[in-house]
Protein backbone atom coordinates (compact mmCIF):
# COMPACT_ATOMS: atom_id res chain seq x y z
CA UNK A 1 0.00 0.00 0.00
CA UNK A 2 2.84 2.43 0.85
CA UNK A 3 4.48 1.74 -2.52
CA UNK A 4 1.18 2.48 -4.26
CA UNK A 5 0.96 5.86 -2.50
CA UNK A 6 4.52 6.72 -3.50
CA UNK A 7 3.75 5.88 -7.14
CA UNK A 8 0.61 8.02 -7.09
CA UNK A 9 2.58 10.84 -5.48
CA UNK A 10 5.29 10.50 -8.10
CA UNK A 11 2.71 10.68 -10.92
CA UNK A 12 1.10 13.69 -9.30
CA UNK A 13 4.50 15.38 -9.05
CA UNK A 14 5.16 14.59 -12.69
CA UNK A 15 1.87 16.14 -13.75
CA UNK A 16 2.60 19.23 -11.64
CA UNK A 17 6.07 19.59 -13.14
CA UNK A 18 4.79 19.16 -16.68
CA UNK A 19 1.98 21.66 -16.05
CA UNK A 20 4.37 24.18 -14.56
CA UNK A 21 6.74 23.75 -17.48
CA UNK A 22 3.94 24.42 -19.93
CA UNK A 23 2.82 27.49 -18.03
CA UNK A 24 6.33 28.95 -17.93
CA UNK A 25 7.13 28.36 -21.58
CA UNK A 26 4.17 29.95 -23.38
CA UNK A 27 2.97 28.61 -26.72
CA UNK A 28 6.05 26.93 -28.16
CA UNK A 29 5.23 24.07 -30.49
CA UNK A 30 4.98 20.62 -28.90
CA UNK A 31 7.64 19.07 -31.14
CA UNK A 32 10.05 21.85 -30.31
CA UNK A 33 9.38 21.50 -26.59
CA UNK A 34 10.03 17.74 -26.73
CA UNK A 35 13.30 18.39 -28.57
CA UNK A 36 14.38 20.87 -25.88
CA UNK A 37 13.36 18.58 -23.02
CA UNK A 38 15.52 15.81 -24.45
CA UNK A 39 18.32 18.27 -25.28
CA UNK A 40 18.40 19.60 -21.71
CA UNK A 41 18.47 16.10 -20.31
CA UNK A 42 21.31 14.99 -22.56
CA UNK A 43 23.40 18.09 -21.84
CA UNK A 44 22.78 17.79 -18.10
CA UNK A 45 23.76 14.10 -18.21
CA UNK A 46 27.11 15.04 -19.74
CA UNK A 47 27.71 17.76 -17.18
CA UNK A 48 26.54 15.69 -14.18
CA UNK A 49 25.85 11.98 -14.04
CA UNK A 50 22.50 12.22 -12.26
CA UNK A 51 20.58 9.08 -13.16
CA UNK A 52 17.46 9.90 -11.05
CA UNK A 53 17.19 13.29 -12.80
CA UNK A 54 17.56 11.65 -16.21
CA UNK A 55 14.87 9.10 -15.36
CA UNK A 56 12.56 11.86 -14.10
CA UNK A 57 13.09 13.84 -17.30
CA UNK A 58 12.24 10.87 -19.53
CA UNK A 59 9.14 10.28 -17.38
CA UNK A 60 8.07 13.93 -17.78
CA UNK A 61 8.79 13.89 -21.51
CA UNK A 62 6.73 10.73 -21.96
CA UNK A 63 3.90 12.16 -19.90
CA UNK A 64 3.96 15.37 -21.91
CA UNK A 65 3.85 13.41 -25.16
CA UNK A 66 0.93 11.26 -23.97
CA UNK A 67 -1.05 14.24 -22.69
CA UNK A 68 -0.63 16.00 -26.03
CA UNK A 69 -1.28 12.99 -28.26
CA UNK A 70 2.27 12.96 -29.63
CA UNK A 71 3.42 9.57 -30.78
CA UNK A 72 7.08 8.97 -31.48
CA UNK A 73 8.46 5.57 -32.24
CA UNK A 74 11.87 4.52 -30.90
CA UNK A 75 13.54 5.34 -34.24
CA UNK A 76 12.17 8.89 -34.16
CA UNK A 77 13.36 9.40 -30.58
CA UNK A 78 16.75 7.93 -31.49
CA UNK A 79 17.02 10.36 -34.42
CA UNK A 80 16.26 13.30 -32.12
CA UNK A 81 18.89 12.09 -29.65
CA UNK A 82 21.44 11.59 -32.46
CA UNK A 83 20.92 15.15 -33.70
CA UNK A 84 21.37 16.49 -30.18
CA UNK A 85 24.48 14.34 -29.64
CA UNK A 86 25.94 15.70 -32.89
CA UNK A 87 25.18 19.27 -31.77
CA UNK A 88 26.83 18.69 -28.40
CA UNK A 89 29.89 16.91 -29.78
CA UNK A 90 30.34 19.41 -32.61
CA UNK A 91 32.71 18.92 -35.52
CA UNK A 92 35.11 15.96 -35.35
CA UNK A 93 38.05 18.27 -34.60
CA UNK A 94 36.32 19.91 -31.61
CA UNK A 95 38.19 19.94 -28.35
CA UNK A 96 36.70 18.80 -25.05
CA UNK A 97 36.70 22.44 -23.95
CA UNK A 98 34.55 23.37 -26.96
CA UNK A 99 32.19 20.52 -26.19
CA UNK A 100 31.98 21.58 -22.55
CA UNK A 101 31.20 25.15 -23.68
CA UNK A 102 28.34 23.85 -25.86
CA UNK A 103 27.02 21.79 -22.94
CA UNK A 104 27.17 24.79 -20.61
CA UNK A 105 25.40 26.98 -23.19
CA UNK A 106 22.57 24.45 -23.49
CA UNK A 107 22.24 23.83 -19.73
CA UNK A 108 22.26 27.57 -19.02
CA UNK A 109 19.67 28.44 -21.66
CA UNK A 110 16.39 29.89 -20.38
CA UNK A 111 14.36 26.78 -21.24
CA UNK A 112 16.84 24.34 -19.71
CA UNK A 113 17.36 26.42 -16.59
CA UNK A 114 13.61 26.42 -15.96
CA UNK A 115 13.15 22.76 -16.91
CA UNK A 116 16.09 21.43 -14.92
CA UNK A 117 15.20 23.52 -11.86
CA UNK A 118 11.73 21.96 -11.94
CA UNK A 119 13.24 18.50 -12.10
CA UNK A 120 15.61 19.23 -9.23
CA UNK A 121 12.69 20.36 -7.03
CA UNK A 122 11.38 16.84 -6.45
Amino acid sequence: MDTERKMKGSKFLSVMLAGTLLATQGCARHEERIFHMIRCTMAESIEKQNDPLIAKSWEITGLYMRENGIKKNPAELAAIAANIRDEIMGPPDSSWDERDARVAEIVNSEFCTTYLNLLHQK
